[in-house]
């Protein structure tokens, strides 16, 4: 099925698609080309007033941002230490979890093979009670 048998009013539609036609003619399209080349030319010789108040030429749709570069440098300083704040104190605490270990480790009595100690009734082995 072809769609112009969908199409409720064939003699619209045949107007319609006459009326948006693309052109077959190639001096519009070149026409086209260049007022659409003019008009980019021009808005890249458009002027703006600077701060200091003199004019400045926008040379491109990214000049705007480079008023962003103080901004974005402090923004990645800023970030930089932040990141290094965490690493010292994520590195001191590992640092710190690491001694309290081997301190808890040390101060915990050793039988001949290495074994921690207990008094606890419930953790006695037979070598502990031979021990004494």
């Amino acid at each position: 099925m072809h769609s112009d048998d969908y199409d409720r009013d064939p003699a619209l539609t045949l107007q319609l698609r006459s009326l948006l036609r693309p052109p077959a003619d190639a001096a519009y399209w070149e026409g086209l080309e260049a007022r659409i080349l003019a008009q980019v030319n021009a808005d890249t010789l458009k002027t703006k007033i600077t701060s200091t108040g003199s004019f400045g030429v926008i040379m491109g749709w990214w000049e705007p941002f480079a008023q962003w570069t103080r901004v974005g440098g402090m923004v990645a300083a800023a970030a930089v230490v932040l990141a290094a704040w965490s690493f010292r104190q994520t590195s001191s605490t590992d640092a710190r979890l690491q001694y309290e270990a081997a301190v808890e480790a040390l101060s915990v009595p050793l039988d001949s093979a290495g074994r921690a100690i207990s008094d606890a009734p419930g953790e006695k082995t037979v070598p502990d009670l031979f021990r004494y």
